[in-house]
């Protein structure tokens, strides 16, 4: 016994009534509409930078792109600075308790 698929048969269900998940209007279900397999593949896309390239303090001595220091780099933030605990370390313990 094979399933009845709406798409198989110009959108409509076994009733003989136009099924809605298959239209243009609900989304992606059309065929006249955007190619979900394109617009996935197209991924999001970072806010802010219109160059591709991202401003990472990180990359410079901690500073953010006006100058001034970038709290979130400092040690006395949490993992941020150099003389604490390593965070990959850290994060591999996961949920243990100490």
């Amino acid at each position: 016994m094979s399933t009845y698929k709406p798409t198989e048969h110009d959108g409509l269900k076994q009733d003989g009534t136009p099924d809605k998940r298959v239209s243009s209007e609900h989304g992606f279900g059309g065929s006249d509409g955007p190619d979900p397999h394109v617009e996935g593949a197209k991924g999001g896309k970072a806010s802010g930078s219109t160059d591709g390239e991202t401003y990472k303090p990180s990359e410079h001595g901690g500073l953010k792109k006006d100058g001034t220091e970038d709290k979130r780099t400092s040690s006395e933030h949490g993992f941020g600075g150099s003389d604490g605990p390593d965070p990959k370390v850290e994060g591999a313990k996961g949920g243990q308790s100490s």
